[in-house]
């Protein structure tokens, strides 16, 4: 290769590619509109636990929930919905963002944990929270 393609073909060979992480997130996430999604009442159902308690802080990608107490919220065909003690931070470059959300416990699994947060007005579910330790309880 003569000298003019090694100076065109370096500043193409250093650039680095590097996804923006709201798009490693969307890989991870599935919508639940088709869920029957709808808040529970004071009382609640009388199956599932008033609160599941975070022991830990837990991360999917560049989201961050707290470690906590999270209280029941809503319900769908598939699982529970409790929301979070505080916000759901997104770290990315600047200041974080903030999104209401928390974690999603499966009705027939209780053991497999999802996150989940508000994006643009729609709930969407986030990557596998399984691994972190917590406590349901009432």
């Amino acid at each position: 290769m003569n000298i003019l393609g090694l100076l065109f073909l370096r500043p193409l060979l250093s650039i680095r590619f590097r996804p923006p992480p709201l798009s490693l997130l969307l890989l991870f996430c599935s919508c639940a509109g088709s869920r029957h999604f709808h808040p529970i009442p004071a009382e609640g159902p009388p199956s599932a636990p008033n609160y599941l308690e975070l022991k830990s802080a837990a991360s999917v990608a560049t989201l961050h929930f707290p470690a906590g107490t999270y209280s029941l919220y809503a319900e769908d065909d598939v699982g529970y919905y409790y929301r979070a003690p505080r916000k759901i931070a997104e770290h990315s470059a600047g200041a974080p963002i903030w999104h209401d959300g928390g974690i999603y416990v499966n009705k027939r699994h209780p053991l497999l944990l999802r996150g989940y947060v508000f994006w643009a007005g729609k709930l969407t579910h986030i990557g596998d929270l399984s691994g972190t330790r917590h406590e349901l309880h009432n």
